[in-house]
């Protein structure tokens, strides 16, 4: 049991360093993007647009690789999605113009089509409370490549080009698929020959899910706010406020610190874990930390410190939201977590794109930021209160049926 549990382990930790790689090699780049755009003679609205494109690139396969991971196992899928991340990040340092860039990084994208086979391997192999530890610690690296990818990147381009940022990804990259070959267990193979109409029934099924859909559609814009300051920070700081590298990087590890806190907190509970109260404890943090950075908008610390409230309050609640989003359907746990992840990427690039809009009609400055994220706070917080109280009405007849039986 102890060497069954230690290669799990060993599995856990090449996964996340691929899915660490995976967004580094976005939250690296980010710092150099001006160069980027000024190499290629670009307007600055590439900057997002490049990670919305990245972001959709995450949204072309999933529908299809659910059921293939069903009928020939997770392990095989994986490691050709890690493979196909590491042909696209080698090309694109030798792109010629910005048209190409977007092109190879919507390719590179797609690297992360597959990180949702590796969250549906913890979610069948492990019960609620470690499920929701792991998920926290695998969210919490979509947070951590923002905290270290532009310390990581900033520190290439002042001594390097700004490929070999990509360099350093293939690297990273290269090693976790050589973990996931060693360590990554097939998973469950659905027996029988592929039944096409079977999986669009299941699809079907986990669509017409009104706690799914809700569920993941609340965690997909609650995580945008935080996804757009990725994309759009380098101009609002960099450029905007004519800010140093060196600021922007303070700024980037003060706000994402707040989703490792909540992390490290939901670790420390144990086995007292209460999704429900997650949900709600964590939606007031976030409601204030939006609020606060609206009307403190003009005066920059304190900007960041409600930012870095709002970043502590979605690390609370979004693991307890996608697991009782997820457990909902009763699909297959592939199906279901490839429909999440498409359902996830397509929202954010299109929240991502509306504040992209918003910046470049208003203004890319700190003031449009934060105003834009006053509604969406407020929209957020009453979403997540209604999910909790769905669930739990839900729950309650479920048990009422089960007493009665």
């Amino acid at each position: 049991m102890f060497e069954k549990r230690k290669h799990l382990l060993y599995f856990a930790m090449f996964f996340i360093l691929y899915e660490l790689t995976v967004y580094l090699s976005n939250d690296m780049i980010m710092p150099a993007m001006l160069q980027v755009v000024k190499e290629f003679n670009a307007s600055n609205r590439n900057i997002s647009f490049s990670l919305s494109l990245y972001i959709l690139g995450g949204s072309m396969l999933q529908i299809f690789l659910g059921p293939i991971a069903d009928k020939v196992g997770k392990r095989k899928v994986m490691l050709v999605g890690n493979a196909l991340f590491l042909l696209a990040t080698l090309a694109i340092p030798f792109v010629s113009n910005i048209n190409q860039f977007l092109i190879a990084r919507f390719f590179q994208g797609m690297g992360s089509c597959f990180i949702f086979i590796g969250y549906a391997m913890i979610h069948e192999l492990f019960d609620d409370s470690d499920a929701v530890k792991l998920t926290a610690i695998l969210s919490n690296t979509t947070v951590f490549a923002p905290l270290i990818g532009p310390v990581i990147g900033s520190g290439i381009i002042h001594v390097l080009p700004w490929q070999a940022i990509f360099g350093v990804s293939l690297l990273l990259g290269t090693i976790a698929w050589i973990g996931l070959y060693k360590f990554m267990p097939t998973g469950l193979i659905s027996p029988g020959k592929f039944e096409l109409a079977k999986v669009r029934d299941s699809y079907l099924t986990i669509v017409r899910n009104r706690t799914f859909m809700f569920g993941i559609f609340i965690a997909a814009i609650s995580i945008t706010p935080l996804t757009a300051w990725i994309g759009l920070s380098p101009v609002l700081v960099m450029e905007h406020m004519q800010a140093s590298h060196t600021t922007y990087i303070v700024y980037q590890c003060v706000i994402f610190t707040g989703f490792i806190v909540s992390s490290v907190a939901i670790q420390r509970l144990g086995k007292k874990l209460q999704l429900e109260r997650l949900i709600r404890q964590g939606g007031a943090l976030a409601i204030i930390g939006l609020l606060g950075a609206g009307l403190l908008r003009d005066s920059g610390h304190l900007f960041i410190a409600c930012m870095f409230i709002f970043s502590a309050g979605f690390g609370l609640f979004n693991g307890s939201l996608i697991r009782l989003s997820l457990m909902a359907t009763g699909v297959s746990m592939s199906l279901t977590s490839s429909a999440m992840s498409l359902l996830y990427c397509v929202y954010i690039a299109a929240g991502l794109e509306l504040y992209n809009l918003v910046c470049d009609r208003y203004g890319y400055s700190i003031s449009t930021y934060a105003l834009f994220n006053v509604p969406l706070a407020v929209c957020i917080y009453l979403g997540l209160l209604l999910f909790v109280r769905r669930h739990e009405a839900q729950q309650t007849r479920l048990a009422h049926a089960a007493s009665g039986a």
